[in-house]
């Protein structure tokens, strides 16, 4: 009997806990879920034949031991942080891994080893990043195998509330890890745009969109991310020269977050001290200068060069930043303060819908014309356990984890769902249990940018 070790039992991980356990009998395989949480973990094996919940710190070098001598396989997800450290002890005790997470450098560097081990460790193995490499792959080699010639590639995704659940000002809740929403776009963001290198600070990020048309699902902007540049060699179309990989939201969310940003209020690099003796009104007020017999509302319009009635003050008052309410949070970043008060403005709650919206745009030259082909996802969650989050990233993650164990997967060494031998299949199962893209192509007469 083969045993897959999942770590993490939140919220993403629900859908891939499922699938496994599903297919654990025919594959005799054990599936153990160990999470900080036992509780968490025991709800999401739900007395499975073949499940097991436990409880497991994986800042527990003797329980990652224990427990990875007796896998075959791990799935790890864990803060992205911590794959580095899960990916070290898959080495040393000999089992496959698969994360969604951003592959980091410090894994890829673990290449020969693993290939010399005989090792899969599959990185990126989501929605974002994931559906997207995948989807990519299958255009771009289908472009190419019919002797077109690709001259501009970019990538749109967001996770987001369906219409039907988008009830605030900020057309946004928190339907994944929230933090790592605030902190968004921290870094340079670098593409490139017919031939010419592009580089968005921070400060100006959301201020720079584009606005993208879903057929059937509506308007929605686009800021980019963090580097796009990088995927040119890893899709194999290093001479590119249009390529943007970007992030969805609906409209007004970015320049609200534009004046989040300015303001200071993202930032986790520094902590106030004695932050719970303030108000929101009182922090807020310490990043504005205030003249004599001005409002702070005034003087932050001022300080974001906008209207006192404009939708963004507007927006900046229903979250609560010119309250009088006392902050809870002691000794806090700016970062975790807006967290606090932002989570209970926009939590996403139990009667809510998400949404994940994707699109892919290529555009080729073949036989003297050039063509513009889209290729557009919508995947709504079903209930609240079954969210589009957790569809779209923990079902590639598990469809992968079955092809690896079947011999399916020939490939080893550190990789990305860019192979042929991973995207097919999985592309193939996801339009099974109705995770599929719609297309549309034509003909145009020049570039469209």
């Amino acid at each position: 009997m083969k045993k897959i070790f999942v770590i993490g039992a939140g919220r993403s991980a629900t859908d891939l806990i499922e699938y496994l356990l599903q297919h654990a009998a025919d594959n005799d395989w054990e599936i153990i879920v160990g999470d900080f949480s036992e509780s968490l973990a025991k709800e999401k094996v739900a007395d499975h034949p073949r499940g097991r919940a436990i409880f497991f710190d994986a800042n527990d070098a003797s329980a990652r031991k224990e427990r990875f001598q007796q896998a075959s396989l791990v799935v790890s997800f864990l803060p992205s942080q911590m794959h580095t450290m899960v990916a070290r002890d898959c080495l040393t005790y000999g089992c496959h891994l698969v994360t969604a997470s951003y592959l980091s450098p410090e894994i890829a560097a673990m290449d020969a080893d693993a290939k010399e081990k005989g090792l899969v460790f599959l990185s990126e193995m989501g929605a974002d990043p994931g559906i997207d490499h995948m989807s990519a792959m299958n255009h771009i080699d289908q472009i190419r195998a019919a002797g077109g010639e690709l001259t501009a590639f970019k990538s749109f995704c967001g996770a987001l509330v369906a219409p039907e659940s988008n009830d605030n000002p900020f057309g946004y809740k928190f339907t994944w890890s929230p933090m790592n929403v605030i902190t968004a776009g921290q870094h340079t963001a670098r593409y490139l745009e017919n031939g010419q290198y592009r580089f968005i600070p921070y400060h100006k990020l959301f201020h720079e969109t584009e606005t993208v048309e879903i057929p059937g699902c509506g308007t929605f902007e686009a800021y980019a991310n963090r580097d796009s540049i990088r995927y040119r060699e890893k899709y194999g179309i290093a001479n590119l020269p249009t390529i943007l990989r970007a992030t969805l939201r609906y409209p007004g969310f970015c320049e609200t977050w534009a004046a989040l940003v300015e303001l200071g209020l993202t930032d986790p690099n520094y902590s106030i001290n004695d932050s719970d003796q303030l108000t929101w009104r009182e922090w807020v007020s310490s990043y504005v200068s205030i003249a004599p017999g001005a409002t702070l509302e005034k003087s932050i319009a001022d300080s974001l060069n906008i209207s006192i009635d404009s939708p963004v003050m507007e927006r900046l008052a229903w979250a609560g930043l010119f309250s009088d309410e006392i902050i809870e949070r002691k000794n806090a970043t700016p970062a975790q303060l807006l967290l606090d008060l932002l989570s209970r403005k926009l939590a996403f709650r139990t009667e809510d819908t998400d949404m994940l919206v994707m699109m892919d745009y290529f555009e080729y030259m073949m036989e003297g014309k050039t063509y513009a082909r889209e290729a557009y996802l919508v995947v709504k969650g079903k209930d609240p356990r079954h969210t589009a989050i957790s569809l779209t990233v923990g079902l590639p993650a598990a469809i992968a984890v079955r092809l690896i164990l079947q011999g399916k997967i020939q490939a080893r060494g550190v990789m990305l769902p860019l192979l042929p031998e991973i995207y097919r299949p999985v592309l193939q199962e996801l339009q099974s249990l109705g995770i599929s893209f719609t297309e549309r192509e034509k003909e145009i007469s020049s570039l469209v940018s």
